[in-house]
């Protein structure tokens, strides 16, 4: 394709190399849009893609270069490093971290301990109130 190659036919290529028969197929089961309208408006050079049709395609086809696909720079897919995900490194807690989980560990052991109490007192009231009531009554 040419330098000078809209978004709308890179878009047009992009979907034909992954398989989908027309901008319509591509839009409702590739993108999962109801409709192909959002994208054949971009059948005009002079519109251009929202942001949200960026997502999608990115979202959706994870190996695209957008960088191809919005400016005709680069490939039509990512390669080599590029196509790494960078997952975040594993970190140890701070050992301020670590203390402050250990009371909150501690305290909710604690509350569900008094909670328990807290039954076993409720329970101990209600068999002494019928206890009462069955000596007044």
């Amino acid at each position: 394709m040419n330098k000078l190659s809209t978004f709308f036919e890179r878009l047009e290529q992009f979907s034909a190399a992954e398989g989908f028969k027309s901008i319509n197929d591509f839009a409702i089961n590739g993108l999962k849009y109801r409709s192909s309208q959002k994208l054949n408006r971009l059948r005009d050079g002079k519109n251009k893609p929202s942001l949200e049709i960026i997502e999608d395609i990115k979202n959706r086809f994870a190996n695209a270069d957008l960088n191809w696909l919005i400016a005709n720079k680069g490939e039509k897919y990512l390669t080599g490093a590029d196509l790494v995900l960078h997952e975040p490194s594993e970190t140890k807690p701070c050992k301020e971290c670590e203390l402050r989980e250990k009371i909150i560990a501690s305290q909710e052991q604690a509350i569900k301990a008094l909670q328990g109490q807290a039954d076993a007192l409720q329970l101990s009231m209600e068999i002494i109130s019928r206890k009462v009531t069955r000596k007044n009554g």
